[in-house]
């Protein structure tokens, strides 16, 4: 989703010469490259999250490939990305469309259920206004599709449906992804 060390920092391993290399040395990594320009020349707020030992060896491996940026593109079969701007530039939004039935994989636009109501952005965000935009955006979406959210962050809610009310989006109800009630 984005190149932040939470996210992508189990791609990288120590070899037995204790050299850096990736960790799926038959996968192919995707970025895109404005996140990944941004990634490798960081701002001072974000210097911290983006870990070149985390990042370089990826291209050094010749594994990296690049998704063009197009909001809603459709990357690979099944799976479009919905570009985030507001966490950091260029986040991906993976949204995987499995037996007629759509899950988004949330990374930090919303990280946990508690961040589904609209004021609610992560401190961590570089452009919190554009993330309540995205959200919105993305919401009404996601509840137009009747997607699945899978979130990364949140301890104790793996999934969620949603549902609108009249305090805006919210969990109609959580379960774990393996109990996904695919019928209903």
């Amino acid at each position: 989703t984005h190149l932040h060390f939470d996210h992508c920092g189990g791609a990288i391993s120590l070899d037995a010469e204790k050299k850096l290399v990736t960790t799926f040395p038959n996968a192919t990594y995707w970025s895109n490259q404005t996140h990944w320009d941004w990634a490798i020349n960081p701002n001072a707020r974000e210097k911290a999250s983006f870990l070149k030992e985390n990042i370089l060896p990826i291209q050094e491996s010749g594994q990296l490939k690049m998704i063009p940026i197009q909001q809603n593109i459709e990357a690979f079969p099944n799976i479009e990305v919905f570009f985030a701007y507001g966490h950091t530039e260029a986040m991906m939004i993976p949204k995987i469309s499995y037996k007629g039935h759509q899950v988004c994989y949330m990374a930090d636009l919303l990280p946990s259920v508690a961040h589904l109501p609209m004021a609610y952005v992560m401190a961590y965000d570089m452009r919190p206004l554009i993330t309540l935009e995205e959200k919105n955006i993305f919401l009404q979406q996601a509840v137009a599709n009747k997607s699945v959210l899978f979130f990364e962050h949140d301890p104790l809610n793996e999934c969620c449906a949603l549902i609108n009310t009249e305090k805006g989006i919210r969990a109609e109800q959580t379960f774990n992804l393996s109990d996904w009630p695919l019928g209903n």
